[in-house]
């Protein structure tokens, strides 16, 4: 029925239940798995006043900010900073590669032959269609939070986005 598939990871209990399914799928029908975390590597910030909107209606948490300009910050507390960044970014990349190799040794000892398991940095939902159609993959399979109308067009939603992307069938669990 399948020939590859892809399962979009982040550890989530969604992901999780998607990653049973694209196991379970894989094993049934002998095909390849293709399991990828993506690292987000947006920047985007949301316009102030739909920030407050959001932080008044709980749909984000508020972030606290700072007034400083750094113009004239010490060498030595820039440097901080900048190794601060380094070692967040290092740790992302580490948990990352975690997960990902916990899914891949989950895949394997349920019966999945083949499995290609990899974390990039980028737009979660590009990249995951990216890899779909690397692979040539007839299914991707995702999970989604379920958010609310309001929540999804403040915050998007990375499995509506690869369905609207995606040339394959796509299987969003919950």
């Amino acid at each position: 029925m399948f020939k590859s598939i892809v399962v979009a990871f982040d550890g989530s209990v969604p992901a999780q239940r998607a990653l049973d399914i694209g196991i379970g799928l894989a094993q049934q029908n002998h095909v390849p798995l293709g399991i990828i975390y993506i690292i987000d590597s947006s920047n985007m910030q949301l316009p102030e006043s739909l920030r407050r909107m959001s932080e008044t209606e709980h749909l984000i948490n508020p972030m606290p900010r700072m007034m400083v300009n750094l113009e004239h910050a010490p060498a030595s507390m820039m440097s901080s900073l900048a190794q601060a960044n380094a070692d967040a970014q290092a740790a992302m990349f580490h948990y990352a590669d975690f997960l990902v190799e916990q899914a891949r040794s989950g895949a394997r000892d349920a019966g999945v032959a083949e499995v290609d398991a990899r974390a990039v940095l980028g737009d979660p939902a590009e990249e995951v269609v990216a890899y779909a159609q690397q692979r040539q993959a007839d299914l991707i399979i995702s999970g989604c939070r379920g958010f609310g109308k309001l929540k999804s067009l403040v915050l998007g939603s990375v499995s509506h986005k690869i369905a609207q992307l995606a040339e394959c069938s796509c299987l969003n669990v919950k």
